[in-house]
Order: C-alpha cells, then sequence, then structure tokens
C-alpha cells in the first residue's frame, strides 16, 4: 500500500503548530504548552479518534492520542515529539510567523521538533482519512517540557501504557539514529576565606583554588575522556560552562563556582559518572594543600542511549526512509533526546525527524517542507509493517 502526504496539508500543520507559542517555561518568555496540547488534543477529536490529556504540571499537558490497531491489545507502536521550544531572543524573523519562503518554513520550533510532530500527525491522519488500521496500536504523545527537565517523557512512562517501541522526533535530516550522549550537569564550588584585598595572605582565595579545578579539568580529565570513543558518538567530553566568584574588587573572594557539562556516552552510568567527578575532585583537593572543593549533586542529569541497529523498528524506519531518500545507515549523534528514557524503561527507540540539528534554535529556524511530507510518508509506511 503506498502512503502520498500531501504537502499542501503538512504546511497547514507545522504553520498552524509555529504560531502558538510554546518556549518552555523554563526559558526568558516562556510560556505554558497548553496551546498546542489543545490544538493536538483537538486534532484527534476531529478525527473521532481517543486522545488522553495528563496534566504533568499546571497548564503543561501532554496528550497521548490513539490509532487503533488490527490487534486491539497488542503492545503499541509510541511516536513521541516534545511541544515546547527554545527561547525566541535574538532571532531575526518573527519566531511566530511561520512564513513560507522557497520551500522552508520559518519560525520558532519549526524545526525543532514541531515539524517532526506535524508529521507524526499527518501520518495518523491518512490512517484515519483512508479508513486504515494499522497492525497495532498506534500512540503519539505529544509531550512538554523536553528543552529542560524532560518531565513530559517521564509522565508518558507512567502512564500505564505497553509500548513494543518508540519513533522519537527530532531533527535528523531523516536518518536513524540509534545512539546518542548523556550529560550531567552540576556545580562545583571552592570555599575559602575572605579578607580585606590590601592584605590577601590573612585570607584564602577561592578564586585561586578553582583555577586549579579548571586546569585540571582541561588537562587530565579532558585526555582521558578522548581516550574512550564510542563508534557512533565518539568521546565523552567536558566542559566548564559557567564561573562566578567573588563579591566585590577589594575582598578575596570566599567562594567560586563553575557549572560543568559532562556528555556521556554508551555504557557509561550519569550517576557514577558523577561519583567519579566527586572522587575525583577530592583527591585533587588533598593533592593541593587541602583546597576545599565541593560537588553538588547534578541539576541536570540523563541517560546515554543505544537501540541494536537490529530491532524491529529501527530496521523498519531504516527501510522505509531507503526507499525515499536512499541510503540510510544506522547514526549515533552527541545530543540528548527523550528517547533514553524511553530505552532506559526498556523500549527499543529510534530518533528519527525531517530537517537538521544545524536550524535547531537558530535566529533564523526553518525546515524544508518537502522533508516533513518525506518524513510523514516514512513513519505511516513504518506503521503500516510494524508488529505484523
Amino acid at each position: 500500500m503506498k502512503v502520498m502526504i500531501d504537502e499542501q496539508r503538512v504546511a497547514r500543520l507545522l504553520q498552524d503548530m509555529v504560531r502558538i507559542p510554546s518556549v518552555n517555561p523554563g526559558f526568558e518568555g516562556g510560556v505554558p504548552e497548553r496551546g498546542m496540547a489543545d490544538y493536538v488534543e483537538a486534532f484527534f477529536m476531529r478525527l473521532g479518534l481517543k486522545a488522553e490529556r495528563r496534566e504533568v504540571r499546571p497548564d503543561r499537558p501532554n496528550v497521548i492520542g490513539i490509532l487503533p490497531g488490527v490487534i486491539g491489545d497488542a503492545p503499541a507502536l509510541l511516536l513521541e515529539a516534545h511541544m515546547d521550544t527554545v527561547q525566541t531572543a535574538n532571532m531575526t524573523i518573527d519566531p511566530f510567523s511561520a512564513e513560507i519562503r522557497g520551500g522552508k518554513l520559518y519560525g520558532r520550533g519549526a524545526c525543532d521538533t514541531k515539524a517532526s510532530l506535524a508529521a507524526m500527525l499527518a501520518a495518523i491522519e491518512w490512517f484515519a482519512g483512508n479508513g486504515v488500521k494499522p497492525p497495532v496500536p498506534v500512540h503519539l504523545a505529544a509531550t512538554v517540557d523536553e528543552e529542560v527537565n524532560y518531565l513530559g517523557v517521564l509522565d508518558v512512562l507512567e502512564a500505564g501504557h505497553a509500548y513494543a517501541a518508540a519513533i522519537v522526533g527530532e531533527p535528523t535530516g531523516l536518518q536513524a539514529v540509534v545512539a546518542h550522549k548523556g550529560v550531567v550537569r552540576c556545580e562545583i564550588e571552592t570555599v575559602g576565606v575572605s579578607a580585606h584585598s590590601s592584605k590577601p595572605e590573612e585570607g584564602v582565595n577561592a578564586i585561586n583554588g578553582m583555577m586549579k579545578v579548571v586546569a585540571h579539568i582541561e588537562g587530565a580529565m579532558q585526555t582521558r575522556l578522548r581516550s574512550a570513543a564510542h563508534p557512533l558518538v565518539g568521546p565523552p567530553t567536558l566542559a566548564v560552562t559557567q564561573i562566578q566568584g567573588g563579591v566585590a574588587p577589594n575582598t578575596i573572594p570566599e567562594r567560586c563556582r563553575i557549572r560543568i557539562d559532562r556528555r556521556t556516552i554508551p555504557g557509561e552510568d550519569s550517576e557514577q559518572v558523577w561519583r567519579d567527578i566527586r572522587a575525583e575532585m577530592a583527591k585533587l583537593a588533598a593533592e593541593n594543600g587541602g583546597v576545599n572543593v565541593i560537588v553538588h549533586p547534578p541539576f541536570v542529569l540523563d541517560y546515554a542511549m543505544e537501540t541494536s541497529p537490529d530491532s524491529e523498528i529501527v530496521r523498519l524506519v531504516a527501510s522505509a526512509a531507503a526507499g525515499k531518500i536512499g541510503e540510510v545507515r544506522p547514526l549515533g549523534v552527541p545530543y540528548g533526546t527523550d528517547a533514553s528514557k524511553l530505552a532506559r524503561a526498556g523500549i527499543p527507540s529510534v530518533v528519527f525527524g525531517p530537517g537538521s540539528i544545524e536550524q535547531a534554535h537558530t535566529k533564523d529556524e526553518w525546515v524544508e517542507l518537502k522533508q516533513v511530507v518525506l518524513a510523514a510518508e516514512i513513519i505511516a509506511g513504518t506503521m503500516l509493517e510494524f508488529g505484523k
């Protein structure tokens, strides 16, 4: 059975959603995702399909739309895409105009990842409109909070549905991503003794202590990480991303803080990585005259993801994509997605969608509409075959 998706219909779906502001409330100018959830829920109601609405936080609901399958009680295929976007500050285009120029649709979230959501909705609409049932039920989860704390996908796992596999929407250029990195973000603090800067010897300079910490991170720690590369995602990485210290130009600083971003690879345990960092800093302090170093608990902790290229979901997505764009091979990426939470729960997951990560979060974010149409047809083709 051949699936043909109308480009104008896909463009309307994506325009509708880009015009609904859904900047994650964790960012400047953020608004809850309620407007997007209302749109997705109404979409399923128009098709005569069931939609579950789950309030993850006030005004921040997930919506899980359900397309019945031939085998009604079989574990479902999950399509998951997040509704939230990053901030709009410093954009050079109207972030919510959803203007179409030269076959590209512009706006915040157009690429990351409302294009994936539009493709999934278009695929569901094709089945409902043509009276076709997939072999197993298909659930589409439109989720909140991927850009900050992953609360939406965690709530999907708490909803009580059984899932055989998942396609997680992100801009992959229609390639099948089967591995990605995780992340541990925490603060490291050095504590000294304040004093008047005219008598620095009477204090202990926390910034001087932090200089030793940063030098160790940029030297020995990074060197070790570069030697542990994963074949698909490369080596783990560690970066100092923020620093704060001192209270006045005439006071020896008592405290200095940095924030670090440690990217983990498949096979690493994120909690253990944090414990290892804490042990490393304790050793550094002991070797440097008792510098007082505190490694605070992570404020973000996520896991790396890896799915076997031989799993049914990966084979079917890759095959359907190859039929549209030519050769497709399983890839790894350095960033994280909602897929890691699903995979950790035992759900084989592939990250897939239209657009390029190079356009995500940019000042003039855009996606090529032809890719969104192809993504919809590839997803629909996978739905036709999964679970046969």
